[in-house]
């Protein structure tokens, strides 16, 4: 597995993109591509949790796809700045991927939502 930290940034944020990307076996099939997800970890718009990135990342992978949780700009930040960060990672997904093997016709968003409590 390839696990990176990426630094998204925007002209008023620096966030963090996690890759959980599943290794390319010689034996298997080294030029497979795979389905992609960003995961966007809910928290009410006060935090991110980390029940819902790295074990959903993780479950993606025994599924067979990359994941990537991006850890977005949260309160005081205001919108449209994790909007941003989100099309920014999209960018850098889509640049990268011929070298992660990611398959542009399946890259999916799971955003956890919550109602104000």
């Amino acid at each position: 597995m390839i696990h990176q930290t990426i630094t998204i940034e925007t002209e008023h944020s620096a966030v963090s993109l996690y890759t959980y990307l599943l290794h390319q076996s010689a034996e298997i099939d080294p030029e497979r591509k795979r389905p992609i997800v960003i995961i966007c970890p809910g928290g009410g718009y006060e935090r991110t949790s980390d029940r819902e990135a790295e074990p959903v990342a993780i479950q993606f992978n025994a599924m067979g796809f990359h994941a990537c949780v991006l850890r977005y700009s949260v309160k005081p930040a205001f919108f449209p700045i994790a909007l941003i960060e989100l099309a920014k990672s999209v960018a850098l997904i889509r640049e990268r991927a011929t070298e992660w093997n990611v398959d542009l016709l399946k890259l999916l968003l799971l955003a956890f939502l919550r109602e104000a409590i």
